[in-house]
């Protein structure tokens, strides 16, 4: 008798624990998931690692008992989170997730390796440390400007809107278009999705300032690959011996060009310079690369930042030609300007027409459409079309040769042993000296204009170079004439150690479409032309590189320290811009 009761217990104490061979989902008697069954992956744990129960639902009575399931009602059916990891959609939901991110991946190293990034510790040492040191002046600027300042003001009010979804309303100040506004929304809402904070905290003044910091990091990295295409197409010049230069050295070169004093400053405030200079470069770059609609597309992009880019659009165009023309060998630097003329005239009209235009259709998109919105608009100026009317002010050409004499002087000075070879080059061209001091003298007597903002802003230090050097007497810019002359003769035998005469042309022609119909005296004018310039010239010397870089740290540094520490006070402060005032470019 005992041992048939022990037998029956015995029976009875195993019959609800019933084991499946099978790794597949089964249900107990209460209707839920059986979590011996499941896969390790799927299997529930509690925080000490042991398998734990699975949830019971509420409509089911509890039981006191492990062993024995409790009751369930009649025509209910429990579903548990396991059955839900193992359905089918979830699993290619998940094999999806998986997909993107090899892809991304994939993507991710593709650029690195496009990139090709020199493997010195010691460089990206530099790299990293020049960035921490822009980002401590952010926030120290963060601290000592606490609200907007100057044209801050419109720029931030303006991305406030459109951060809080309010697309029609317009600042009629405001004289560009709204790409950095558009990209700073885009910026902030994906923040806002990622977090737990409002949208409106990523577009205060301080976070709006460190969109700038950010697309300064990317145009560390397009200058990269500038240098690194441009460096494997010098050729040797007479005297120089120039050869492609080493990534270590290009990296280098693009450091240096980052801590430009006038790029390095705008990337502490909320200003549209560093994103239309992002995006032309990046627009650039892709053109060398063959990658037009690519190219294209980034233009177009830089013309929201800026509407004077379509000129640099035009620019990147007519050298997908001149690159392809040169390839080709139809430029024989033994000929005369006159006669490669007439032959790239001859490929491109009579026998590669159909080509070009294929390569073309791209920028001539982005233009037509720029053409339309000119058209429509009734000019290039949106908002405060009174104060920036178009003028001919031919006299801009030559303050910009000052301007890439005194930021490029290393290689100024690097030229003097050279510059020999340049000036015989022109001795025996008389006509091009008279041509060059005839427009010259016509151009600063005939079209020199004084902008009212130039004469009544005391904040830039251009309203100091003009009251103490350009406009200290009538004749001084007349005795600099000279020094324009040395400066253009340099920068186009720098230019001709990459391209040929016709790039050269090219480069001059869009820099004074862009810079003449300018009436204000503004030294941001000239970022770009000057940006291009310099990445057109990669430096091989170790000691001009070096005296490059201490030149504009020591600028970076002087005028960075006076906007912090050296404010003043207007007796009638303007309600848009109180006290205190601080100097800047």
């Amino acid at each position: 008798m005992s041992s048939s009761a022990d037998d029956s217990d015995g029976i009875k104490a195993e019959k609800p624990r019933r084991r499946h061979k099978k790794r597949t989902l089964t249900r107990t008697s209460s209707g839920e998931s059986s979590t011996d069954t499941l896969p390790l992956q799927y299997r529930r744990k509690d925080r000490f690692g042991r398998e734990d129960t699975p949830r019971r639902s509420k409509n089911v009575r509890s039981s006191t008992s492990t062993d024995e399931a409790p009751p369930q009602k009649r025509g209910t059916h429990v579903r548990s989170s396991s059955f839900v990891f193992d359905h089918p959609l979830v699993h290619h939901a998940r094999e999806s997730s998986y997909a993107v991110y090899l892809q991304s991946m994939d993507l991710a190293r593709n650029t690195i390796s496009e990139l090709d990034l020199p493997a010195s510790s010691w460089c990206g040492f530099f790299a990293f440390s020049m960035l921490l040191v822009t980002l401590g002046e952010v926030v120290k600027v963060n601290n000592a400007q606490k609200t907007p300042y100057m044209d801050e003001v419109f720029h931030v009010r303006q991305a406030q809107h459109y951060c809080v979804g309010n697309w029609t309303v317009w600042d009629e100040k405001i004289t560009t278009l709204p790409g950095l506004y558009v990209l700073t929304a885009l910026i902030a809402r994906f923040a806002g999705f990622i977090s737990s904070k409002p949208i409106l905290h990523w577009c205060s003044i301080e976070k709006l300032r460190f969109v700038n910091l950010l697309m300064s990091v990317l145009v560390f990295l397009v200058m990269y690959t500038i240098f690194r295409k441009l460096s494997r197409r010098l050729k040797d010049e007479p005297g120089l011996g120039l050869q492609p230069i080493h990534r270590t050295c290009c990296m280098m070169n693009s450091l240096v060009v980052c801590c430009f004093p006038l790029l390095y400053f705008y990337n502490l405030l909320y200003y549209t310079d560093v994103g239309s200079t992002l995006f032309v470069l990046a627009s650039y770059s892709c053109s060398i690369r063959n990658h037009h609609f690519k190219a294209a597309a980034l233009g177009a992009i830089s013309v929201l930042f800026r509407q004077t880019n379509i000129i640099w659009v035009g620019f990147t165009a007519g050298t997908v030609v001149i690159r392809d023309l040169e390839m080709l060998g139809y430029f024989n630097v033994r000929e005369d300007f006159l006669s490669q003329f007439e032959i790239a005239l001859e490929k491109i009209l009579f026998r590669h027409f159909w080509r070009y235009m294929k390569l073309l259709v791209p920028y001539l998109v982005v233009i037509t459409g720029f053409g339309v919105f000119v058209v429509v608009n009734g000019g290039i100026v949106v908002g405060d079309r009174a104060a920036h009317t178009p003028v001919l002010h031919f006299a801009q050409f030559f303050y910009f040769l000052l301007f890439v004499t005194a930021f490029g002087l290393p290689h100024m000075v690097q030229r003097l042993r050279y510059s020999h070879l340049t000036v015989l080059n022109y001795i025996f061209k008389p006509v091009h000296i008279v041509l060059f001091f005839a427009s010259a003298l016509l151009s600063l007597y005939y079209f020199r204009y004084e902008h009212p903002y130039l004469l009544a802003d005391n904040r830039h230090y251009t309203f100091y170079v003009w009251r103490k050097i350009l406009n200290r007497s009538p004749s001084t810019m007349y005795f600099l004439l000279p020094v324009c002359f040395y400066t253009f003769l340099n920068m186009t035998a720098l230019l001709a150690t990459v391209h040929s005469k016709f790039f050269c042309l090219l480069y001059f022609i869009c820099c004074v479409v862009q810079i003449v119909p300018q009436q204000l005296l503004e030294f941001r004018y000239y970022l770009i032309p000057y940006l291009l310039y310099r990445l057109h010239v990669p430096q091989h010397s170790w000691v001009v590189l070096f005296l490059e870089l201490c030149q504009y740290t020591l600028i970076n540094l002087i005028t960075v320290k006076v906007f912090l520490n050296k404010p003043f006070d207007w007796d009638n402060p303007d309600p848009m811009n109180p006290n205190p005032q601080r100097f800047m470019w």
